[in-house]
């Protein structure tokens, strides 16, 4: 793996305690960088995913048959659970996160896979003659992020996927979902900020039909990758707080940092077109560690953070075999008030919830965005 720089500058040394084989894996998932093309990998952005390397060097250094991560977010873990053969389990509580990562974990065979990409080139020659403009429920959310003619392209497309059925339908959801903001005038998909930019007419469809092909390719290397008789991927929603599932060997999950998004609002554009706005009607739903909640008031945003990390954590112990693993990956939030540490508070909830500390790894690097320090931890815990 290569070791993460930050604008060409390599992290700081880490810091490890604990077995020293788990020890450097942990490192190294604290500093995986390269560029990943394996399996579904790289198909549709999200914020703060764990890096495939990250995933593959923990699985390799804790084997068993099953894994859970209950804030799986696009799915990496569960990408990666999959090509090693090993049952994948994923929770989330967020509906854009949910299709992204039922579509990635997608193990199908070759001739739906066809279909897929027969579907997707109709819908996109449908799109480009599209005419009509969303329904006043979309319009009024959307239409100020957004091109008129991108918007009609948009329309051809959703309406193009509403009328397909079968297993094809959530592939072409995902496709439209990784171009809704790339479309845009949102910044990023971490920035609401407004950039307008001009789009000549067509080129939404058309990129469409490109993410067509490409997730077509990402399947079939999936297929292809994926030992047999592996189980398909459970993925569901759920929250990390509350979830039960059949006893899993490995817990392996990087939950949100502490004040630094608020993942279900980030989705704002995608909930809306794919017909989830109900998310944010719930006002983003209960997230843990949103950033919202420092904006409020970062005493009381803390407690509650500390509380939810206990939770989760004894949600996570309760559902390992006895000698199985969790596994975090998180870093420190930095809020208005000052640095969110992450590390006592992780530590304490694995002991609170019968978990031995088996390895432990930190690393300092700055995070240039805000201009200051960050540090990023990765626990390694056994249960009984």
């Amino acid at each position: 793996m290569a070791r993460r720089t930050t604008t060409g500058k390599p992290a700081f040394e880490p810091v490890v305690i604990g077995e020293p084989s788990l020890g450097a894996a942990l490192v190294a998932s604290l500093e995986a960088a390269a560029p990943v093309d394996r399996g579904t990998h790289g198909f549709h952005t999200y914020p703060a995913g764990l890096h495939p390397d990250a995933a593959q060097g923990i699985l390799a250094a804790l084997p068993g048959d099953s894994v859970l991560d209950p804030f799986c977010g696009g799915g990496t873990v569960l990408v990666e659970a999959l090509l090693a053969g090993r049952r994948a389990v994923g929770r989330d509580v967020s509906p854009v996160a949910l299709r992204v990562a039922g579509a990635r974990t997608s193990v199908l065979p070759a001739e739906v896979v066809s279909r897929f990409r027969a579907q997707g080139r109709a819908i996109t020659e449908l799109a480009k003659e599209s005419k009509d403009l969303p329904s006043p429920t979309i319009l009024g959310s959307v239409e100020g992020w957004y091109s008129e003619h991108v918007l009609r392209e948009l329309e051809g497309l959703r309406r193009g996927i509403a009328a397909t059925e079968g297993p094809v339908r959530p592939l072409l959801e995902a496709v439209f979902s990784s171009i809704l903001v790339k479309t845009s005038w949102r910044k990023s998909d971490t920035s609401a900020q407004r950039e307008k930019h001009d789009r000549p007419s067509e080129t939404t469809a058309i990129l469409f039909h490109k993410k067509v092909r490409d997730l077509g390719r990402k399947l079939d290397a999936l297929r292809e990758a994926v030992p047999a008789q592996t189980p398909a991927a459970d993925v569901r929603a759920a929250d990390a707080r509350n979830v039960r599932v059949e006893p899993v060997d490995l817990v392996l999950t990087s939950p949100p940092y502490p004040s630094t998004y608020d993942y279900v609002p980030l989705q704002h554009l995608r909930l809306i077109w794919l017909g989830e706005g109900h998310a944010l009607d719930a006002g983003g739903l209960d997230e843990i560690g949103a950033r919202r909640y420092w904006r409020a008031g970062a005493r009381m945003a803390r407690k509650r953070w500390v509380e939810d990390t206990r939770l989760w954590t004894r949600s996570a112990s309760a559902n390992l075999r006895p000698g199985g693993s969790l596994v975090i990956l998180i870093g420190d939030g930095l809020s208005p008030a000052g640095t969110v540490d992450t590390s006592e508070a992780t530590e304490e909830a694995g002991k609170q919830a019968g978990l031995a500390l088996v390895a432990r790894a930190s690393v300092e690097r700055m995070d240039h965005a805000r201009e200051r320090a960050r540090w990023e931890h990765a626990f390694a815990f056994r249960k009984g």
